[in-house]
């Protein structure tokens, strides 16, 4: 009996809220990194906590999950405080009656900015998160099939603020050893008004993506996608709020 309960123990994923993803978002030539780390606070909540080089701006976002673990109902943009707290200055929301998204955002030194989006779909992923919504979609679910979401962008120089890429379709393609990790690999698609293609790896034990690559960029200063898993750091939200400290902890006094 012992000897089952310890298998069963060790075959369990990691528990939501103790395991950091650091990853480095880029270009799919590794040009223009960006350390993106992921932390699930709860089943359903998200904090994204991005940076270039410590002691300068970070982002700092954070996300409540519907029930279904499906997409995000409510996003928070922030960044970065001097105690490492979350310095708020936005929220978008998610009818999911209306299939819409609503924003109201007021960026630091910028002008208030509020705007409407009409989905075309449910579920979404809001591609500008950097897949921490798929993350946490992929841990939940563990998916071993086929599977699809709309594909929603905040891009700030259009002036709707949103843009529809399309459609992101997934296509299981099996177990895969990928740069020594066991994964499995999924086919990516995006039909829409610029299609695209990539691919998604998916640690096979953890649940977590190990790496994800896509021709369409996220942001606007890219060219396309790449999410890279750099290192994973257990701790919990105590290792959590150690890191965030961390940023602003060791810079030159001015």
């Amino acid at each position: 009996m012992f000897a089952l309960v310890t298998a069963a123990l060790l075959a369990a994923p990691a528990p939501v809220g103790d395991a950091i993803l650091h990853y480095v978002r880029s270009n799919r030539d590794g040009s223009e990194p960006e350390h993106v780390v992921q932390f699930r606070t709860s089943r359903t909540g998200i904090s994204v906590y991005k940076w270039v080089e410590k002691c300068t701006t970070a982002a700092y976002v954070t996300a409540n999950m519907d029930d279904d673990i499906q997409n995000g109902r409510a996003f928070i943009a922030g960044k970065v405080a001097k105690d490492g707290t979350q310095a708020r200055f936005g929220i978008l929301n998610l009818d999911p009656v209306l299939l819409t998204l609503s924003a109201d955002v007021t960026p630091p030194g910028g002008p208030r900015i509020q705007a409407k989006h009409y989905l075309r779909a449910k579920p979404f992923l809001l591609y500008d998160f950097d897949f921490a919504d798929l993350n946490s979609f992929l841990q939940e679910h563990r998916p071993k099939n086929d599977f699809a979401f709309a594909l929603p962008v905040i891009w700030p120089s259009d002036e709707a603020i949103f843009r529809d890429l399309g459609m992101l379709r997934a296509r299981y393609a099996g177990a895969e050893k990928h740069e020594g990790r066991d994964t499995l690999k999924f086919d990516l698609k995006v039909e829409g008004t610029t299609p695209s293609t990539g691919t998604l790896w998916v640690d096979a034990k953890d649940g977590y993506i190990a790496e994800a690559e896509l021709g369409l960029p996220n942001h606007i200063e890219y060219r396309d996608f790449r999410l890279k898993l750099d290192k994973v750091e257990g701790g919990g939200k105590i290792a959590w709020d150690i890191l965030l400290k961390s940023h602003y902890s060791r810079c030159p006094v001015t």
